[in-house]
């Protein structure tokens, strides 16, 4: 396996203009040109490595995120603190920290909901509050995005009034989308054979040619029958290539029933990736666990792994992935679905 395209996509890195929407101060309440060039939060700036926590609320008042720095990695407790998505989390922080107050706006509660800026869990709110829970630093109200383009309405909790900065932070409501979604990432081009065990007894073996892109081929065809084309049989190959998740949960938390599909891929650099896929009133879900291809497969071109496959099953093997019907359907083919159907064969043949 190129080693290159072997990426488990952890976060690598710690790292409308006529409308009254813009409210800038009634004549009693004027606009302080001063806020131009002041942070929104000076304190954060030279705190932001400190944080440790982020608490994400949605519009009524609900806690869409707990996000909790761990073991070097941001996690989310309300998914069983599996790991969050580092990239999102950075570009908040760092947003925050460098955005400036380019105008002061509405002070009147009254005009908050034009901003966005009411605080979660009041009515008429639909803004967002990120929260700080370990630092001494206030929660910022993220409302709606400057009809102009220059940024977003803010607001501090227990200050009066709004600001427009220069920062167009938009954060998701969906709490999906605060994980790290990516599973992994291995292109058929680095599967030596594919092995899919059905609990009835059915057995499927695919192999590739010993070059990358060679073409697939089924092991152990009934006589009489034809095979589907080479890029058909690949589909199975590529399932683990940009492998996404649509949920996670931890693998002891449901069994694996007994007729699960079973499916084995091997890689050509001597990795077995053994996954076990059933579906529930959930999703359809699949559980990894990761080892060393045995030595007798002599089609296996190996020198021996160098890939540390305790800490790859570590991150896997805890979990079960709900994944997309499509992604579930090409991981677990019988031997009947990738033959031709009878009608087809002889016109192949011709």
């Amino acid at each position: 396996m190129n080693r290159t395209a072997f990426i488990f996509l952890i976060a690598a890195v710690i790292v409308a203009v006529g409308l009254a929407l813009t409210l800038v101060d009634r004549p009693d309440e004027p606009t302080s040109g001063a806020g131009s060039a002041a942070l929104l939060l000076p304190a954060l700036s030279d705190r932001v490595n400190a944080v440790a926590a982020l608490e994400i609320v949605g519009p009524e008042g609900e806690t869409v995120a707990s996000l909790q720095r761990s073991r070097e990695r941001w996690r989310l407790r309300q998914k069983h603190d599996y790991e969050a998505d580092f990239a999102r989390i950075h570009q908040l922080l760092r947003d925050l920290a460098q955005a400036f107050r380019l105008e002061k706006k509405t002070g009147n509660p009254d005009w908050y909901g034009r901003l966005g800026v009411v605080s979660p869990g009041k009515a008429g709110a639909d803004g967002v509050l990120v929260k700080f829970p370990d630092l001494d630093l206030p929660a910022v109200i993220i409302g709606h995005q400057d009809p102009a383009g220059l940024g977003r309405y803010v607001r501090l909790e227990g200050e009066t009034h709004a600001w427009l900065i220069d920062r167009d932070i938009d954060l998701p409501l969906e709490r999906m989308e605060w994980l790290e979604r990516a599973i992994m990432d291995i292109p058929a081009a680095d599967i030596r054979s594919v092995t899919i065990r059905s609990a009835d007894g059915d057995e499927v073996e695919l192999r590739s040619g010993n070059e990358p892109g060679s073409d697939w081929v089924m092991l152990d065809v009934p006589a009489g029958r034809e095979v589907k084309p080479s890029w058909e049989l690949a589909q199975t190959a590529s399932v683990l290539a940009r492998l996404n998740m649509k949920d996670v949960r931890p693998a002891d938390s449901v069994p694996v029933p007994e007729d699960a599909v079973t499916t084995i891929f091997r890689t050509r650099d001597g990795l077995q990736f053994v996954a076990r896929s059933f579906s529930d009133d959930r999703g359809h879900w699949v559980h990894f666990s990761v080892g060393e291809a045995d030595a007798s497969d002599n089609d296996t071109q190996t020198d021996g792994p160098d890939l540390d496959i305790v800490a790859v099953d570590g991150r896997l093997s805890p979990w079960q992935f709900a994944i997309t019907e499509e992604r579930f359907e090409r991981l677990r083919p019988t031997g009947g679905d990738l033959l031709l159907p009878p009608d087809e064969e002889s016109t192949a043949s011709e």
